[in-house]
């Protein structure tokens, strides 16, 4: 039974039950994030226009370059430390998932309701569609490891590695394309 757990597909089969877990926890945080600006539209709406001012000052300050290496750094550094600190039980990468939900569900009722939901989600789709998973993809990584820590303690370093060397296989390039589509899309103003 032991030998069973240290099988690659078993492993694979952790970051899978991760990953839907987490989609799950994904969308369901979007919905609760729409639902509270909706239920608190003053307090959030603060707090999402202040979020949107900063975020339109860099774009229209910085070359279509910078735009893309701070989307990128700041994506793959926040996946990767939410993936390291996975080791702690899981908890963080369940709350960077939990968190970045909450965040784009606030977004979606305040911005959806300026140029609708529908287009408010196609907006979302070309960059979701590859950074979403990939961060995802990388806090299933970080829960892996939170059970691995329970499981294995003493071989730590050796998981860790792991995740670090299918973060760099996996996850990067995803955060790479996503920025580029994500650039494109701030730079045509689209």
């Amino acid at each position: 039974m032991k030998k069973f757990f240290k099988l690659p597909g078993f492993i694979f089969l952790v970051i899978k039950i991760a990953f839907l877990a987490l989609t799950l926890i994904f969308f369901g945080s979007c919905y609760l994030g729409y639902l509270l600006a909706e239920t608190y539209p003053e307090s959030v709406g603060k707090e999402i226009e202040s979020l949107r001012d900063f975020l339109r000052s860099f774009s229209y300050e910085m070359s279509p370059f910078e735009i893309f290496l701070l989307i990128f750094l700041n994506n793959s550094i926040k996946s990767f430390v939410a993936m390291l600190l996975g080791v702690f039980f899981g908890i963080v990468p369940v709350l960077f998932v939990f968190l970045n939900g909450l965040i784009i569900g606030f977004f979606a009722k305040f911005i959806g309701s300026e140029i609708g939901i529908v287009t408010f989600i196609l907006l979302l789709l070309p960059h979701g569609i590859l950074e979403i998973p990939a961060v995802i993809l990388a806090c299933s990584y970080g829960f892996w490891l939170g059970a691995e820590f329970v499981r294995d303690r003493k071989n730590i370093k050796k998981h860790l590695s792991k995740a670090v060397f299918n973060f760099a296989r996996f996850v990067l390039p995803m955060l790479l394309a996503a920025a580029f589509i994500e650039t494109l899309l701030i730079s045509f103003r689209l």
